[in-house]
């Protein structure tokens, strides 16, 4: 935390650097990103594009070196010299909100980003009725996704024809292009940004960055390719963090077990700048608190604080994992107040069938949320007997302790509802699906290609797909908040049912026969009864191309869609039952076994969802066990 007073870039030129850009350097300094919702509680502090006047966290871009070669740029950064005068720190939530504390940013009273209220009922009147009560403390801490592969790009700024393309590790393409237009001043259909196989994003490139502008801009500026590639120090010290939520809940229930009232607050250390994802989680986290669960009374205050740490985002799950923990552990002390098992306690105050559709207490997600489907109580009682999970602790041979955990998550999947795509049939008869998404390894492109050739009665092996592009359509979101599946593949789905009646009614005029006598198979127009016919695909194509017999001023049988949820959220709910041992001399401890129960709904590819599903416990193992970003 300081002041700059000076930047001295002059050595690093004489030392023979392309260029040295400061935030005086930038044309559009005063601009800001944009970013994709903005919430009326929040009250400013978003970070400029370089460092003006103060730097706030450790990581915060200061200035920008060129040089020949990564080697000779890293020696000659050392050579600009930044003349700065400290300033106090505001290393916790705690000193942040103290008297007298220095205030990060003018509009931050109090050092508070933002201020959330979630309720329902009278939670006041609810918890001084109830005959039981239990108030406990929880911390989240601060953690980050740390892909391997690390936030980089290459802008090559096309001056003679004001044209930037940009290769890009990020989720959000379209997001990134915007920035990049809106920015530098270059229209859209001149910016095109490509993020093909990117190497892991968990949530931390699901927003566009500063140093993207600035390296499309330094393009411009050289009128040469420019690429920057963050390393790991700096990944760890830039790309945004999560978590980092400390939560005390007080919870009111009878002698039954039966959950009465809920309230709390919630304190989500925000780090130096708002980026609204990172207000987005600490929404989540308060909207989410009361989990499946039926409690009518709720009182939840959150406030977002600012330190002088990197600023928070979103990470796999984004709030969730921060309301589950707290409320699953109350639920767990609960059961050993009353003396009922921990599944009981749960059964006791999920929502069942018959309470479905079902509308939360807290809106999460939006006032038209519901749970539409599912028999939560059975899944519990088949977790707990499929796992072998007990409540007693057991005394091992060797004296280590073991014991089981259960604990159920709701999961909400699908955000920003819109995403588009095109499927395309050339005159070969080759089938080729365009989405609006992106992919880190999900898997996307499988279930795309399944999903269209199901639909258009293909085989898998026909059908190629291409994402990650904005030049392939006009208009796209990008892979975050779990939404690759129910609203990329709507999506595809969407684009390819329009090709299939497309295909049908072509199919009519050239057979003289109403379309819905005939059906797609093996790329070949048949009959309902089975019958084959000499139409395929590959003639229909070319039927429809200028001197064909279906020619009507198109010139490609292609179709596209926009797949729109309506607000829609998905939600869907787990069971995980896991054995621990422990030492307790030493506080040695090992999973020994661990039990996951998905309700996953249609699976369009059972190998990517079990992938998921792993994938997501042994992350969410290794957040609990082994991983936190210290500050000192």
């Amino acid at each position: 935390h300081a002041e700059i007073i000076g930047i001295d870039a002059e050595p690093a030129l004489a030392a023979g650097a392309l260029a040295v850009i400061t935030a005086k350097d930038l044309p559009f300094i005063d601009k800001k990103l944009i970013l994709r919702y903005w919430n009326p509680n929040i009250r400013g502090g978003l970070p400029s594009l370089l460092a003006t006047d103060r730097v706030r966290h450790v990581g915060e871009a200061v200035a920008l070196v060129i040089a020949e070669d990564r080697y000779v740029a890293e020696d000659i950064a050392v050579l600009v010299t930044v003349d700065y005068r400290p300033l106090p720190p505001v290393a916790t939530t705690a000193a942040a909100v103290a008297a007298g504390a220095e205030r990060l940013h003018e509009e931050w009273s109090d050092n508070i980003a933002a201020e959330i209220a979630n309720t329902a009922g009278d939670a006041d009147a609810a918890m001084a009725q109830a005959q039981r009560r239990l108030k406990r403390s929880f911390r989240f801490g601060r953690q980050t996704g740390l892909p391997l592969e690390t936030r980089g790009c290459v802008a090559d700024f096309d001056t003679a024809r004001n044209r930037l393309t940009m290769w890009i590790s990020t989720q959000v393409h379209y997001s990134v292009r915007n920035n990049l237009s809106e920015i530098l001043g270059v229209p859209e259909y001149d910016v095109r940004v490509i993020a093909e196989d990117v190497g892991g994003g968990f949530g931390t490139k699901s927003r566009p960055y500063a140093e993207e502008i600035i390296v499309g801009h330094a393009s411009r500026l050289l009128g040469r390719p420019v690429k920057w590639i963050e390393d790991r120090s700096e990944n760890l010290q830039a790309t945004t963090h999560s978590r980092a939520t400390e939560t005390t809940l007080e919870i009111g229930y009878d002698e039954t077990g039966r959950v009465h009232a809920l309230r709390g607050v919630l304190v989500v250390d925000i780090g130096a700048y708002v980026f609204t994802s990172g207000i987005m989680t600490a929404e989540v986290a308060s909207g989410q608190c009361a989990g499946p669960y039926k409690i009518a009374n709720i009182d939840l205050k959150t406030r977002c604080v600012g330190t002088n740490k990197t600023p928070l985002a979103t990470y796999r799950g984004a709030g969730q994992p921060e309301a589950t923990f707290p409320l699953e552990s109350l639920l767990d002390l609960i059961a050993r107040d009353v003396g009922i098992s921990a599944a009981e306690v749960r059964i006791r105050n999920i929502v069942g069938p018959s309470d479905m559709p079902y509308a939360p207490s807290i809106p999460y997600a939006g006032p038209e949320v519901r749970f539409e489907s599912g028999d939560y109580i059975a899944m519990i009682r088949r977790a707990e007997s499929a796992s072998g999970y007990h409540d007693r602790v057991e005394i091992l041979p060797d004296g280590r302790k073991a014991a089981w955990g259960l604990a159920c998550g709701i999961e909400a999947t699908g955000f920003v509802g819109l995403e588009s795509a095109r499927v395309r049939i050339d005159p070969s008869g080759a089938v080729s699906v365009a989405s609006g998404m992106t992919s880190q390894g999900q898997g996307q492109s499988t279930a795309y290609a399944q999903v269209c050739a199901e639909i258009l009665g293909l085989p898998l092996a026909e059908v190629s797909v291409s994402l990650g592009d904005t030049g392939l359509l006009p208009f796209g979101r990008g892979a975050f908040a779990s939404r690759g599946a129910v609203i990329g593949a709507n999506a595809v789905a969407g684009a390819a049912e329009k090709m299939r009646d497309t295909i049908l009614g072509h199919a009519g005029t050239l057979l003289q026969r109403p379309a819905g006598e005939l059906t797609i198979s093996a790329g070949r127009i048949m009959l309902s009864d089975g019958t084959e016919t000499d139409l395929t695909l590959a003639g229909i194509a070319r039927a429809v191309l200028p001197g064909g017999a279906l020619f009507s001023g198109d010139t490609a049988l292609e179709e596209e869609f926009v797949y729109d949820s309506k607000g829609s959220v998905t939600f869907a709910l787990s069971v995980h039952a896991a054995k621990v041992t422990v030492d307790v001399q030493s506080g040695d401890y090992r999973v020994v076994d661990y039990y996951i129960l998905h309700d996953a709904g249609r699976m369009l590819n059972p190998m990517i969802v079990d992938g998921q599903v792993v994938g997501g416990a042994v992350d969410g193992m290794g957040c609990t066990m082994l991983s936190e970003l210290l500050y000192n």
